[in-house]
């Protein structure tokens, strides 16, 4: 990889990670305080639509925002016509769900969902203004921007949801949290990208797009629909403190995978597909970045496996602490999704889009199949199948990679077999050891993590990891700029 390229893509994965580890931080926070401020109900009731504007929402983009960042030279054409299709779409379905809003206030039989879903929706238009900016600089690889405002957006609608939810506004300020953090993104994206449409809409540039975006949006619905049915059936077969203790854990530990996971698909797709016509340089660079991947999450996931106990008491009090298994594995199962997003980026990169799709649609299905076998169990034991299922997708994704670009899963898994060694070590070590002393959770946490840390970093010098050489170089050259 190309010095220029490589520090593009080490500056874009940063900033990706401090926007959505600030976001996903700030978020989580502010959840404890909007929880002590409103009732559960009031979650439940934008829980209950957000379904319809997540999908609607994938409707829109129509796997063009992909199309666009996978097209080696996408004309302003093409920027123009997806930017008016996404618009006129967006005013379409935004009309759909104002008009079937009371339908499904019927439907959940709580008349007050038909208002705000009627005002919830208009989030589908400001999100439709703005897609194809925040493409544009994707495009560039200009994510330092992206993250700046992204994050300052996050920041300052959450704040305004905080102070109407202070005023006692109830369910309408995490309404007013979503609509202002999207107009202030909206605006920013506007006032900062000199990108703006033209005056053309070309039918041969959709039709162009589709080729590969139209898989694109049905893997997208096919992802969502995955999950929310996961949701439905916990849901349903289960009670709703386990419920209850299922979505916490997975919000926890959503904190450190978004950091990860967003920094890994939004900046590895656009330089795999900078790279797409080069096989052996696709390669090399798709091998670094899951080395780089697996040196930064495995340690991360061992230390939030370790603490779980303290750190679920400290955050949640003590009548949380059965939730405690349930994040464990759901912290395991993220960074086998994080693993996988990363595969299926090379087979976006080289415009399989079809592929992409049938390759989920397969793993999907066996994955419920996993999950509806695993119903007979108890919740341990259908996240344990959850967890399973994440595992067989990402054997899956690295076979059919190692097809596409010579490198295959052998020698994939033997390129990240000493980082894991050298993360499970000293996650034991300091398990083990935790077990003979007692001291206060808040110290616990700090205590295990540094202790882990510490070894992990001695092994890494000790086993001459090159990514360890290699952030610590990037390290000193940071100090010194700000030293």
């Amino acid at each position: 990889m190309p010095e220029s390229l490589k520090q593009k893509a080490i500056s874009g994965m940063i900033w990706n990670a401090v926007e959505r580890f600030g976001s996903s931080f700030f978020l989580f926070v502010s959840n404890l305080v909007l929880a002590r401020l409103l009732s559960p109900d009031d979650f439940g009731c934008i829980g209950m639509l957000l379904v319809f504007i997540s999908i609607s929402d994938a409707i829109v983009d129509g796997g063009f925002g992909s199309a666009l960042i996978q097209k080696k030279n996408p004309t302003a054409t093409d920027y123009s016509t997806v930017f008016y299709w996404n618009l006129g779409l967006s005013f379409v379905l935004y009309a759909t769900l104002f008009l079937t809003a009371p339908l499904i206030a019927d439907f959940y039989e709580i008349p007050l969902l038909s208002d705000i879903l009627k005002i919830q929706g208009i989030i589908l238009v400001i999100n439709a203004v703005m897609q194809v900016q925040q493409n544009v600089l994707r495009k560039k690889l200009a994510f330092g921007r992206i993250a700046k405002i992204n994050l300052s957006s996050v920041i300052f609608g959450t704040s305004v949801g905080i102070l109407f939810a202070y005023w006692g506004a109830g369910v309408w300020s995490l309404v007013a949290k979503l609509l202002v953090t999207g107009i202030v993104q909206c605006l920013a994206y506007w006032r900062y990208n000199r990108w703006r449409p033209l005056w053309v809409f070309d039918w041969q540039s959709i039709t162009g797009l589709l080729n590969f975006g139209s898989f694109m949006f049905f893997n997208s619905i096919l992802n969502r629909l995955y999950y929310n049915v996961l949701s439905l059936i916990i849901g349903k077969c289960f009670s709703p403190m386990e419920l209850g203790y299922y979505t916490q854990a997975g919000k926890l530990q959503d904190v450190p995978r978004n950091c990860i996971s967003s920094a890994v698909i939004n900046v590895t797709f656009p330089i795999f597909s900078g790279i797409q016509d080069d096989i052996a340089r696709l390669k090399n660079a798709f091998s670094k970045c899951i080395r780089s991947i697996a040196f930064v999450y495995f340690p991360m996931a061992m230390i939030l496996i370790i603490v779980a106990r303290p750190l679920i008491t400290v955050l949640f009090t003590s009548k949380w602490l059965p939730m405690i298994p349930y994040f464990q594995l759901l912290t395991v199962a993220g960074l086998l999704t994080t693993l996988f997003e990363t595969h299926t980026n090379v087979i976006k990169s080289l415009g399989k889009s079809k592929g992409v799709f049938i390759l989920e649609f397969v793993l999907r299905t066996i994955g419920l199949i996993i999950i509806v076998i695993s119903i007979k169990f108890d919740m341990i034991g259908l996240l344990i199948g959850y967890t399973l299922s994440q595992f067989l997708f990402y054997i899956g994704a690295s076979m059919y990679v190692g097809k596409l670009i010579h490198y295959d899963f052998r020698a994939q898994f033997g390129d990240l077999f000493l980082t894991l060694f050298i993360a499970v070590l000293p996650a034991i070590f300091v398990y083990l050891a935790s077990s003979f002393f007692i001291v206060a959770p808040v110290w616990q946490v700090i205590i295990q993590a540094f202790a882990y840390i510490a070894m992990y970093v001695l092994f890494s010098k000790l086993f001459k990891i090159k990514e360890f050489d290699f952030y610590c170089s990037k390290l000193k050259v940071l100090i010194k700029q700000y030293l």
